[in-house]
């Protein structure tokens, strides 16, 4: 301890203003030297060599005046110690230098002090008198690399005093990096050094010096020991933690001389290591002369409770329990943590910073130093920042190598506050977990050099490697989900991706869409802006672009995205097509407004994929706040990217997904938790969960240390403090380090660098809402202007544009709100770019929401609301914030009469425009909030508003599917309208409704007819076959012959509206009658030829015209008129794509295959499905995909491609639309191919797919098309697996039932229930000779001879194949063993494999059963052959027989199916 004396002396110098403490502590070193000096006697430790004070004589005195002669001054240096006597005998070396002189005299007040100037002089000559050589090769002794790298590399000074070169000061830590970590690796874990199959060295403290340093790699650093040798036996790895903590205190001594350029150390500090007595005093040089120890959580927290060895403990074991509860009774907890104490205990961290060594050297070395092993106390008490570990060593040196301008040079702090380093902690795994869902993604587009074996396997049904990746990033608000994103998103831009970020906001109700589709706009400003290129090849990447986007939409399309976003337009605009962009604009089309929701969202899906020729990242940030059109869209797009991966598994998508949800937001939304369980359920959809924890305790305390440019082993306890209030939750901790610095909790001072808390005091702080207290709390400190404007940004929502608030500039009164939300951005609540300013983080807009009350929020709303009113007409995102300002008022607030009905008017202009953007869910939540500002007496109020709402509402509730809710709404337009037309509107949504629901066909024909009958177009009850027929012929001679054509394309446009809407209803009536295969099909197909020819000609006419080319077809089987006809309908259908498709679903679907091979219609009836989902015509995408699935099979496609076709449309559409009955058909084509494959997952037998059931529930529903369909696939399959009689009770009754319902028509399901029908009756006649199955036959062959007449390549085959049957039957041998060939041969020619294998499979069953066995092995060979190729695998192994003694076919037994 210093005597009060000696400390009152210390303080009267170094108060003084002409002293420096540099002058101060040499004084006070020189006393406390005679002190120490009689305290040591003649001790031999006393001897040491080049110590600090080696040498200096009891009576020794210093002048440190700048007064007396140079004799004098000698004299007074004569018994200075070595190191001392050279500082003065450089001084009048130093004084010779001005400019040092002057720095040195302003450091210092102005005084002069030429001691202090021979100090500085002398530590740079020290360094320079040492021998170096010019050259430094690898090993070199620490002292040569010393001497070498301060010759090229020596100090300099400046008005601020001595500084180490930097470079300099680097290579040291290196060196002293790797030095520790040598040294460090005996203390490792026992489990470690077990495992290790190296030797660890055994090193002693007596190793630890600097001249058994060896830089073994002068350019790395890297460092050894050269006494230290590899140790036989066992290894010193364990040697206790008073070993440990001296050898640290050894190792400091080696850095004290490494930073100051080859200074040793104080001998005080050289001789501690040295003695044998039971303390270890640095005499007046303890750092600290108050003792303390760590409790138990501070000591394990420090990294600083490694286990001891027992063995090695015995000076710990000399005390019992009363010495430990002694022990315990000295603990105490520092409260005002530092680095550096005050006064004299700074003595050694003040000689390194006057040498130049930055500050955070200085702190360390100091606290190196300052261990104590007190044998007394088991070595437990030390200075409370002493360093004991060799980890706690490398902690603090890593900082400073891997970030040496943080940590390791005295950069100048600017700000006194903690500052937030703009990185992740702690996610590095899920940050390289990312990554790798990232490269999967694209895996299609790095594939080439292993196509050809990728292909091969797709073929063989090998699942693709390809998968469509969506990462959802989960966590509690502030837990880092958006930055982690950032920095996936920062990385792969740097290899050459795109991104789309659409951020999402509950507050603020934006225009429909805008946010995804505002994210495709700024990805397209971004490139306009850049004109950057693609890869190293140069390519313009906005040229590839605009040449996809051209290649993907027309003219048509094209308006629609505009709309959304304006910049594409200048993307793919040019001299050439600018003009016809420009005159194209979007019209939305009410009649057809699911279709129009599709064809968006296929647009959006195409518009992806054309941009995304290069790796595309979609990010979707805050999905619990996105809207239902949005999650809609998201649901589309993915299951879409699955779907795609199934087409061309080869490729993929090339688009990588991220989301993030917040954890506690899931169960408050339906709408987000439906949204995660449907893309979970997309086909080829891997959906990665990623939940974000919160920072550990170490993550904290890494993030403080940044924030603070702090060791890591300094903030320890302060983390742990600051993890224990925010769990921590990153923002939370960034948020308490700066409101820590206000309340002055947490300061830092420039002079001495090092920052000061009160542990106990922020303990002690009571934080009970967390996050939000705080910002609530940091928002209060602002001005009132500031606030004012922060609540005004807040009622807009996380962003707004700054056009938005120039129209509000002055609604706040004289606030100028640019300059207050500037001035607030300073602050970093808000952030400003060129086009919006938003908030930095969504609890900041929480807090600014909740920083005023209700009513003083409405005021500032209400005057928003004022100032955006009158742009709201001529502006749809003005309107949009208005809509939304004017819900939160609500109606209960507003009593004006007038304003009410303004408001109410502005809601439904909102609807509208959500409604043609399909953004359903918002255009209801307008209608709802305009409802709710309609007075008590409305209806007779205001008739037209009232009846535009209702209408409105049960047209965007019928397309959300909220039944009740329409229904309502219908009603109150049916019970209040003045008249029948205003009902119209209300009519079609219920007639919509009833034929799409499925099981009201009956109920949707009864409606229609009551409308029709209304519009003035009555039919009758019951149409006999006489009136149909008068009906067509009449209708025929209006449209037919050679100069009608001209004439039809010359008819005037409609315009009686009561006949434009009869023509609506009359086109939802002919869908319903075909789907029922009702007799009005004909006649309500003649009727709209008859009203358009009269009246003039609608869009919807050409529907009508080729409906009455079908009906020509299927009731007069007059096949050459009408496929005449149907070509005329297509010729003048124009360029209406909803038309255009309606008329080439039926013309080839249902007409062409009576004249033209059918398997050239099947592209094109896959053209035809594939426009409808590009327009969204789902009705017509639906009958064309099951037109196109039927042929196909029928045909003979082969199935393994096929199968592929069939799931996906099944997947995509019959599931997607939820269209029971049709999802039943392409369910039962699914199974049929299944079987016929042999798939042992597939059904096994023809009843587990086709089912009893199934045929009565489209029976009840009168789908006559639907049930024939199904029954048609039933008997195919129970006949080609020889299970004729499982089916025989079932065919009898069908057959007979569809032959009366229209079963002479002629449709495309006919043929081959006739086909099918017609042989299995010949099976049945043979074994019972029933007259009632040769009927059946008999009319089977007479219907296709009439179409073979018609078409010889569809028909010919199978007409042969019933007729060589029918010989069988009857005996006629040679002339069906004729047939059987003839149809053979006709099958092969016209390409119908699978009829080729039957006809050959049913030729060896008549050979073997009339004895000509030399035929039947061949014919059975190529029956397998032909089933082969089909793809009929199942049907191969029925033929095939498992004994090899059996030689025959397998006809007379029952197969396995």
């Amino acid at each position: 301890m210093f005597s009060t004396k000696r400390r009152q002396s210390f303080e009267s110098i170094t108060e003084s203003k002409n002293v420096s403490a540099w002058e101060s502590l040499i004084s006070d070193l020189s006393e406390t030297r005679r002190e120490d000096d009689e305290m040591a006697g003649d001790d031999d430790n006393s001897d040491g060599g080049g110590g600090f004070l080696y040498g200096a004589d009891d009576d020794t005195s210093l002048s440190l005046s700048g007064s007396g002669n140079d004799d004098e001054r000698m004299e007074q240096t004569s018994d200075l110690p070595e190191f001392l006597k050279n500082i003065h005998q450089d001084n009048d070396a130093a004084a010779s230098s001005n400019d040092g002189e002057e720095q040195t005299r302003k450091l210092l007040g102005g005084q002069d002090c030429p001691d202090i100037k021979s100090t500085l002089s002398s530590i740079d000559a020290l360094s320079s008198s040492q021998t170096t050589s010019t050259t430094l090769e690898s090993p070199s002794q620490l002292k040569d690399w010393m001497a070498y790298r301060s010759a090229q590399h020596p100090p300099h000074v400046n008005y601020m005093g001595r500084k180490m070169d930097e470079t300099y000061t680097f290579k040291a830590a290196q060196i002293a990096l790797s030095l520790s970590k040598y040294l460090g690796r005996q203390f490792e874990q026992e489990k470690d050094a077990k495992n290790s199959h190296e030797d660890l060295p055994s090193i002693s403290c007596e190793d630890i010096v600097v001249d058994n340093v060896i830089v073994k790699n002068v350019d790395s650093g890297e460092a050894v020991l050269k006494s230290a040798s590899p140790s036989s036996g066992t290894t010193n790895h364990r040697s206790g933690g008073n070993i440990e903590r001296r050898q640290v205190l050894a190792f400091g001594m080696i850095l004290y001389e490494l930073f100051t350029q080859g200074t040793p150390p104080p001998r005080q500090i050289q001789e501690s290591l040295k003695s044998s007595g039971s303390i270890l005093s640095f005499g007046t040089l303890r750092i600290s002369e108050q003792s303390k120890e760590e409790d138990v959580d501070d000591w394990n927290a420090s990294g600083g409770n490694r286990r001891k060895n027992k063995d090695d403990d015995d000076d710990n074991d000399m005390k019992g329990e009363a010495d430990h509860s002694a022990q315990e009774s000295f603990v105490r907890k520092q409260r005002r943590r530092r680095c550096d104490g005050k006064g004299k205990e700074e003595s050694v961290s003040t000689l390194l910073k006057l040498a130049g060594v930055p500050s955070s050297i200085c702190r360390l070395i100091s606290d190196m130093l300052s261990n104590r092993d007190d044998a007394d106390f088991g070595g437990l008490f030390q200075y409370d920042k002493a360093v004991s570990c060799f980890a706690e060593v490398i902690m603090d040196l890593e900082q400073m190598v891997d970030q040496p301008k943080g940590y390791l040079h005295d950069t100048m702090r600017l700000s006194a506050k903690p500052i937030v380093q703009n990185k992740l902690y702690s996610r590095q795994k899920e940050l390289e977990q990312g990554i790798e869902l990232a490269r999967r993604s694209a895996a299609g587009y790095h594939m080439e050099e292993d196509r050809e074996e990728y292909v091969e396997a797709c073929a063989m049904d090998a699942s693709p490697s390809v998968k469509q990746e969506v990462l959802v990033i989960t966590g509690l608000p502030g837990g880092g989900k958006s930055s982690l994103a950032n920095e996936l998103i920062a990385q792969l831009k740097s290899n050459g991706w795109e991104s789309l970020h659409c951020k999402f906001n509950h507050v603020g109700r934006r225009q429909p869409l805008s946010t995804i589709a505002s994210a495709f706009d700024s990805l397209f400003s971004s490139l306009l802006s850049t004109e950057n290129t693609w890869g190293s090849g140069g390519s313009d990447k906005l040229g590839d672009m605009r040449t996809n986007l051209l290649k993907s939409f027309d003219e048509e399309s094209f308006p629609i995205l505009f709309h959304l976003m304006p910049n594409l337009r200048r993307v793919v605009s040019n001299d050439g097509n600018s003009i016809d962009m420009q005159q194209a604009e979007y019209v939305f089309d009410e009649s057809a407004m699911i279709s129009s929701k599709i064809r968006l969202h296929n647009l959006f899906y195409e518009l992806l994929k054309a941009i995304s020729d290069a790796p595309m990242l979609l990010f979707l940030d805050d999905l619990h706040w996105a809207d239902a059109a949005s999650l809609d869209l998201i649901t589309f797009l993915i299951d879409e990217m699955g779907a795609s991966i199934a087409d061309d598994p080869i490729r993929g998508t090339n688009v990588f997904i991220i989301g993030t949800v917040r954890t506690n937001e899931v169960d408050n939304s339906s709408d987000l938790s439906e949204f995660l369980q449907k893309i979970r359920s997309c086909y080829n959809i891997t959906v990665t969960d990623m939940a974000l924890q919160d920072l550990s305790p170490a993550d904290v305390n890494v993030m403080i240390s940044e924030a603070l440019c702090y060791s890591q082993r300094l903030t320890r306890s302060l983390a742990g403090t600051v993890h224990h209030k925010t769990e921590g939750n990153p923002f939370f901790v960034k948020e308490f380090l700066n409101d820590l610095t206000v309340e002055n909790l947490l300061v830092y001072s420039f002079s001495e660098r090092t920052w000061d808390w009160d542990e106990e005091l922020i303990e002690s702080r009571t934080i009970s809402d967390g996050v939000a207290e705080i910002l609530t709390r940091k928002l209060l400190r602002l001005t009132k202007d500031e606030l004012s404007g922060l609540v005004m940004l807040s009622c807009f929502g996380s962003e707004v544009s700054l056009e938005v608030l120039a129209l509000v500039r002055s609604s706040l009164g004289n606030l100028d709100i640019m300059n207050t939300l500037d001035c607030v951005a300073q602050a970093r609540f808000v952030e400003r770019t060129d086009e919006k300013y938003r908030f930095v983080h969504d609890m900041i807009l929480h807090a600014a929401q909740g920083a005023v009350d209700e009513n003083e929020r409405m005021i500032i709303m209400k005057e928003l609301l004022q100032a955006l009113l009158p742009h709201g007409y001529s502006d749809d995102t003005i309107l949009f914030i208005v809509v939304d300002l004017i819900s939160r008022v609500g109606a209960n607030r507003v009593h004006d009469s007038e304003t009410r009905l303004l408001f109410a008017q502005l809601n439904l202009t909102a609807a509208k425009k959500a409604t043609n953007t399909t953004d359903f869910a918002s255009a209801s939540t307008c209608v709802k909030c305009g409802i709710s500002f309609l007075s008590v007496g409305h209806w007779e109020d205001s008739y037209r508003l009232s009846l535009e709402l209702f209408s409105q509402s049960a047209l965007v509730e019928w397309a959300l599917g909220n039944t009740e809710q329409m229904m309502s709404s219908l009603e109150e337009v049916f019970n209040n309208a003045n008249r029948f037309e205003d009902t119209l509107r209300a009519a079609r949504v219920k007639l919509a409704y009833l034929r799409m629901t499925g099981n009201c066909l009956a109920e949707a024909f009864d409606y229609g007819f009551q409308v029709l009958e209304h519009l003035g177009e009555s039919f009758p009850a019951t149409p006999k076959n006489g009136i149909i027929v008068q009906e067509m012929l009449g209708t025929k001679q209006l449209v037919t012959g050679p100069l009608n054509e001209s004439k039809l394309k010359s008819l005037p446009e409609m315009t009686d509206s009561t006949k434009k809407e009869a023509m609506a209803f009359l086109e939802q009536m002919l869908i319903c009658s075909y789907q029922s295969q009702s007799i009005y099909f004909p006649l309500l197909a003649c009727r709209m030829v008859r009203i358009s020819v009269q009246y003039g000609w609608t869009k919807t006419s050409c529907v009508g015209l080729a409906s009455l080319a079908l009906s020509l077809v299927t009731v007069f089987s007059d096949f050459s008129e009408g496929y005449s006809l149907a070509k005329t309908s297509m010729s003048i259908a124009g360029s209406d794509k909803r038309v255009l498709c309606s008329i080439m679903t039926i013309t080839y679907g249902m007409i062409n295959i009576w004249k033209e091979p059918i398997q050239a219609i099947l592209p094109q009836l896959k053209d035809v499905y594939n426009m409808s989902l590009k327009y969204g015509l789902i009705d017509t995408a639906l009958s064309s995909g099951m037109f196109h699935a039927y042929r196909a099979f029928f045909t003979g496609s082969l199935l393994q491609p096929f199968s592929k076709e069939v799931a996906l449309f099944m997947r995509n559409n019959s599931e997607r639309h939820k269209r029971r009955l049709m999802h039943l058909c392409v369910l039962s084509l699914s199974n049929g191919i299944s079987c016929l494959r042999g798939n042992s997952s597939g059904p096994q037998y023809v009843d587990e797919f086709i089912t009893e059931e199934h045929l009565a529930e489209a029976l009840r529903n009168k789908e006559f098309a639907a049930c024939e369909a199904m029954f048609a696939i039933k008997m195919m399959c129970s006949f080609i697996f020889r299970r004729p009689d499982g089916i025989k009770p079932t065919a009898r009754q069908y057959l007979e039932l569809f032959e009366r319902h229209g079963g002479a028509s002629a449709q495309f399901v006919n043929i081959y229930r006739l086909f099918y029908g017609g042989l299995l009756s010949l099976h049945y006649y043979r074994e019972s000779k029933d007259q009632f199955w040769l009927d059946r036959a008999a009319h089977a062959i007479q219907k296709m001879e009439v179409w073979t007449a018609e078409s010889v390549w569809n028909f010919e085959n199978k007409l042969l194949l019933l007729q060589a049957e029918r010989h069988y039957a009857f005996g006629e041998m040679d002339r069906a063993a004729e047939k059987y060939m003839l149809a053979q041969k006709s099958s092969k020619k016209h390409r119908f494999v699978h009829e080729e294998a039957l006809a050959c499979e049913l030729a060896a069953s008549f050979h073997e059963k009339t004895g000509n066995v030399q035929f039947v092995a061949e014919l059975i060979d190529r029956a397998v052959n032909c089933f082969q190729t089909w793809g009929a695998e199942g049907k191969v192994e029925s033929l095939l027989i498992d004994d090899e003694s059996y030689d025959g076919p397998n006809f007379g037994l029952e197969t396995k199916r």
